[in-house]
């Protein structure tokens, strides 16, 4: 089942320590950082949307002056079992060959990266053909979906610790973390998923993924739907629910998003699969949602239906569908920038903008 050597104890109490231990973000730091921006050289709120996220990052971090966070875009790689029905324009093969130029830094998320400037971070949580590191490794590959449940509940919690010990082992440098995947077909898992958890029909949620025309899009829809039917009598459980339908890479980053929130870090969603994730870990740690940013919006239409569930505006539009942490790795650069612009503006009264008539808002 690919469980980590040091695994102990029962795997849904310790998922229930996980959840237990989050607290959300200290709303005192953010009015802090409120107070202090009315103090700046500048008018309070002037830069917008930008001024309510470093509120936001202030609240997380506990500090109402953050600055500038180092960064690293993680992305966490598997198959899936229902890529075998056609729903991609690639085979599922194409998923360790993709994860393999994120490792030699050959990957558009690398190049995006590097110029925020952040690390990079992969790791294979269940592909058909191992790359790299396997401490964190489930199986290989997921079941199809329309035939039976991706995987065992308890191969779903160990997905979501072994998401947790990535981010002690490999992210616990930075405070700032994008969230990224990829995974040949995913889409088609994250429909259903999302379909199921928010009890919307897959016409709302399916969309084209990698780019397949108007037919497979369709006939994806005739799978989730599928694929939905198939669990109905499955409880409205998360751990359940994703166990049925998801993908390993999809818990494992509800481990990373947990884990994250336990230590205080920003999380940057990146597109429609990590939204999925995110949703399954709200609902298994509500605290977690304050630890969210979403970076943009992709073209998918069931990423504007997550976005919308998680009540979490996206800082970008860009209709993307690239995936593997790209998304996320754009914002990052937004992100630093706001917090660099709120923590490094000088204060009006140093500059002499201190009288009734100066532009700072009381």
């Amino acid at each position: 089942m690919g469980e980590r050597p040091d695994a102990v104890g029962d795997l849904e109490d310790r998922l229930a320590a996980l959840c237990s231990a989050i607290e959300p973000p200290d709303p005192v730091h953010g009015r802090l950082s409120r107070v202090r921006q009315r103090t700046l050289a500048r008018p309070a709120g002037s830069l917008g949307t930008l001024d309510a996220l470093v509120h936001r990052i202030a609240a997380i971090r506990r500090d109402p002056a953050p600055g500038p966070l180092p960064a690293v875009v993680s992305v966490l790689a598997a198959d899936h079992g229902v890529a075998a029905r056609g729903t991609s324009l690639f085979h599922p093969e194409v998923t360790a060959r993709v994860l393999t130029l994120v490792a030699a830094g050959r990957a558009p998320v690398n190049f995006l990266a590097e110029r925020v400037p952040a690390r990079v971070s992969y790791a294979d949580f269940g592909l058909l053909s191992s790359v790299g590191d396997q401490r964190f490794r489930i199986a290989s590959g997921t079941a199809d979906i329309c035939l039976q449940d991706a995987m065992t509940p308890d191969q779903a919690r160990q997905a979501i610790l072994n998401g947790c010990s990535y981010v002690g082992e490999c992210l616990a440098d930075e405070p700032l973390v994008a969230v990224g995947e990829i995974g040949v077909g995913n889409t088609t898992p994250t429909a259903a998923l999302a379909s199921r958890l928010l009890g919307l029909d897959p016409s709302d949620l399916v969309g084209s993924g990698s780019g397949v025309d108007a037919a497979t899009v369709e006939r994806k829809r005739h799978i989730v739907r599928d694929a939905l039917t198939r669990v109905r009598a499955v409880p409205d459980d998360p751990v359940r629910l994703l166990a049925a339908l998801g993908g390993f890479e999809i818990a494992g980053n509800v481990g990373v998003i947990l884990a994250a929130a336990k230590r205080r870090k920003v999380v940057v969603l990146d597109g429609f699969i990590t939204a999925v994730a995110a949703l399954v870990a709200v609902r298994l740690c509500p605290a977690a949602r304050g630890y969210l940013v979403a970076a943009h919006r992709s073209s998918e239409p069931g990423h504007r239906v997550l976005l919308a569930a998680l009540d979490e505006p996206p800082l970008l539009s860009l209709d993307m569908h690239l995936g593997m942490g790209s998304g996320a790795a754009l914002a990052l650069g937004l992100v630093n920038a706001a917090l660099a612009a709120a923590a490094l503006t000088p204060s009006a009264r140093s500059v002499g903008l201190s009288s009734p008539r100066s532009p700072v808002a009381p």
